[in-house]
């Protein structure tokens, strides 16, 4: 079987996420591509806000629609509030939404359309808290460029705030640092 194209991928996941209901919002680079300049993504990432209770429904909703997944990661989802999806060599990450930073997230997310299909999407400024609290170099790359993009419409008080509430919460005191550091560069 070949591998799913990106479009392939993209379409089926948040067709069945659409499909079903289920309250979510995009976060990784293909909300990037929305707040800064569009680079190449091979997989989706999203985070869902659903009970503990709901994680099994969830994931009878994604299989319906060709997603696999492991035994152990199904069983693990509740707890560890991350399951890695699989389509055709492609994947799609789904994070539980748990936090006050997600929940928050959430009342600010946004609707938009990529490749021809209306998402919910992270707001310019959750994105950049949340490639921040990643912290790869792919991911601070994505938050330099949201920066650059978005300059000055960015809510820096917003940012400023859950930055220090989030290095307090997981003891990421980088995430701070690193916002001020992007923002000076920028001139913010």
């Amino acid at each position: 079987m070949s591998r799913a194209s990106f479009r392939e991928l993209f379409e089926r996941f948040f067709g069945a996420l659409e499909a079903a209901r289920v309250e979510y919002f995009a976060y990784g680079g293909v909300a990037v591509a929305l707040w800064a300049d569009p680079r190449e993504t091979q997989d989706v990432d999203v985070v869902v806000s659903i009970g503990d209770q709901d994680c099994s429904s969830i994931l009878d909703t994604m299989r319906a629609s060709n997603f696999d997944h492991s035994t152990t990661d199904a069983s693990l989802f509740p707890i560890d509030g991350f399951i890695r999806l699989s389509h055709r060599g492609r994947h799609a990450d789904l994070a539980l939404g748990r936090t006050p930073f997600d929940r928050c997230a959430f009342e600010r997310r946004g609707r938009a359309t990529l490749l021809g299909r209306e998402i919910w999407v992270a707001s310019a400024e959750d994105l950049l808290l949340y490639k921040l609290v990643a912290y790869r170099f792919k991911d601070l790359a994505d938050a330099r460029a949201v920066v650059v993009r978005q300059g000055g419409k960015l809510d820096l008080e917003y940012l400023r705030r859950w930055s220090l509430e989030i290095a307090v919460r997981t003891r990421k005191f980088e995430v701070p640092q690193k916002l001020e550091e992007l923002l000076a560069a920028a001139g913010l």
